[in-house]
């Protein structure tokens, strides 16, 4: 079952939120629905492990993350910002109505930047794991940029397709 997850817009940190929050004793998956249907996310299983998803695709699915038990971080970040660093990846602009899905989720919201910074890390991290923040982890994954190989994801069809027909009735719903 998922105990925790980060959502939050394409390009806000999430790839590197799931390597921080991926420790000795969690799995934290990285943009799960490539690969598993919202609806079946709680099947997946991690022996021995807590599980948790940091993904930028969730929070358009109101409804399912409302009744979702799991602990929620929300972060921000300005979509200018998501937009341009988006199209030098070559990827399409994020739709305008995605900063007022993430406001509506009930969690512990706060900007991107954040899990960056020790001091405001901590009780993101605390908040999500229910441990003691690893500090000298922390510190080691600062320096790296970690972000998704595009070219390596290799969606399952039968998922991608139904998220997708979801995904369009969502926003056709927003609009």
């Amino acid at each position: 079952m998922i105990e925790f997850m980060v959502l939050a817009m394409p390009r806000s940190g999430t790839g590197w939120c799931a390597n921080w929050l991926t420790t000795d004793r969690t799995l934290c998956l990285h943009d799960p629905l490539w690969k598993h249907h919202y609806s079946e996310l709680d099947n997946v299983r991690s022996p021995g492990r807590r599980l948790g998803v940091s993904c930028t695709g969730l929070a358009m699915f109101p409804d399912f993350l409302a009744s979702h038990r799991a602990r929620k971080v929300i972060l921000h970040r300005p979509i200018a910002e998501v937009n341009e660093s988006g199209r030098a990846l070559g990827l399409d602009p994020i739709p305008t109505h995605w900063d007022s899905l993430l406001d509506s989720i009930t969690g512990f919201h706060a900007s991107w930047t954040d899990v960056f910074k020790p001091e405001t890390a901590r009780p993101i991290y605390e908040f999500l794991l229910q441990r003691s923040f690893d500090e000298q982890r922390h510190a080691m994954l600062t320096g790296l940029n970690v972000q998704i190989a595009f070219e390596r994801v290799k969606p399952d069809p039968r998922v991608a397709r139904r998220f997708f027909e979801e995904f369009r009735r969502a926003g056709e719903r927003l609009q």
